[in-house]
């Protein structure tokens, strides 16, 4: 499989009146062509900022950050203030939590399609941008009418397909989604979502989906990785519906069991007990050391072996596991 990203030991670290402090520790993920790559983890567990950090949006002054982000053959963090202009949308876009707050108010949806394509294409002719705002919008089952509407002129779901292909408009390899369903209903949620599948498989694109919700990102991904307090616990290619002898970290465990089941016998919920720990004293040790039902002594104080693969579990209670291909 070709590598569309690669994001190599990111650590990010967030500027603050008392110091650092660390959010992403030592990420490393591969990303592949024609592949969806789930991100699942709780509230605060760096999902977002693992995207904000791949699109290189922080200022120098907000945070620091180590490591390398790789799309294609460009490095991110090393690249001209130019270049990585022309480097966004073209070659990777980003699909923004908040639909409402990523467009602006006070300007058409087709002024957000106009801005888009003069920026990358200066070429294009009004006729042409209107052609190809009109394609896009068919792509994502929006009339193109809506074109002339202003964005609080249109529903949530409505808004949430303009912005995916806003994301589109350029033709992207890469498509990182940041909670693209976050306060839809379901039913709308469920219709982008099988709108998101089809663009990916159409277009062949590497997209990485970003979710708290674990079986909506089981539902789509090849691969799911789990975070917490700013680290990888495990890169998986079995999700919740995996036979039940598959291993998982105990903290993915605990995801998948407070999943309630909507089909079957009665069963009781139980989440993870505990809260995610503060990220300003983070020990040496497992992140999950408190909340771990399975937790060794070294866990404490003993640090995780950093890895670099395909699939993996990091646990100290699980040494058995294999590592998977090394292929990122």
């Amino acid at each position: 499989m070709n590598v569309a990203m690669a994001v190599e030991h990111l650590d990010v670290a967030y500027r603050t009146p008392n110091g650092l402090v660390s959010v992403l520790r030592d990420i490393s993920l591969t990303l592949y062509h024609d592949e969806i790559l789930g991100v699942v983890g709780e509230s605060g567990s760096g999902k977002s900022t693992l995207a904000q950090t791949i699109m290189r949006l922080f200022k120098p002054d907000v945070a620091s950050i180590t490591g390398r982000v790789v799309v294609g053959e460009q490095d991110l963090y090393t690249v001209s203030p130019r270049t990585l202009r022309e480097v966004r949308w073209r070659d990777v876009a980003m699909v923004f939590q908040s639909s409402m707050n990523a467009l602006n108010p006070v300007i058409s949806i087709q002024a957000h399609f106009t801005d888009t394509l003069l920026a990358h294409l200066p070429h294009l002719t009004a006729k042409e941008i209107e052609e190809r705002t009109r394609n896009l919008l068919q792509q994502v089952r929006l009339s193109p009418a809506i074109a002339r509407n202003y964005p609080h002129e249109l529903s949530g779901g409505m808004r949430q397909r303009v912005v995916i292909a806003l994301a589109l408009a350029l033709d992207p390899e890469v498509l990182i989604m940041d909670e693209p369903t976050t306060a839809l209903d379901v039913v709308v949620q469920r219709s982008i979502l099988n709108e998101i599948a089809a663009i990916q498989r159409q277009r062949r694109l590497a997209v990485l989906l970003i979710s708290h919700d674990f079986s909506l990102v089981s539902s789509l991904a090849q691969r799911i990785a789990v975070m917490y307090a700013g680290q990888l616990m495990e890169i998986t290619e079995h999700g919740m519906n995996s036979d039940a002898s598959v291993a998982h970290h105990p903290y993915t465990e605990g995801l998948i069991a407070a999943i309630p089941q909507l089909l079957g016998n009665r069963v009781r919920i139980d989440g993870i007990p505990g809260d995610p720990p503060d990220l300003a004293e983070l020990g040496t040790g497992c992140p999950f050391y408190d909340r771990c039902p399975k937790r060794l002594a070294m866990c404490e104080t003993t640090p995780l072996p950093p890895r670099s693969t395909k699939t993996f579990i990091r646990c100290h209670a699980m040494p058995d596991i294999e590592e998977g291909n090394h292929e990122g």
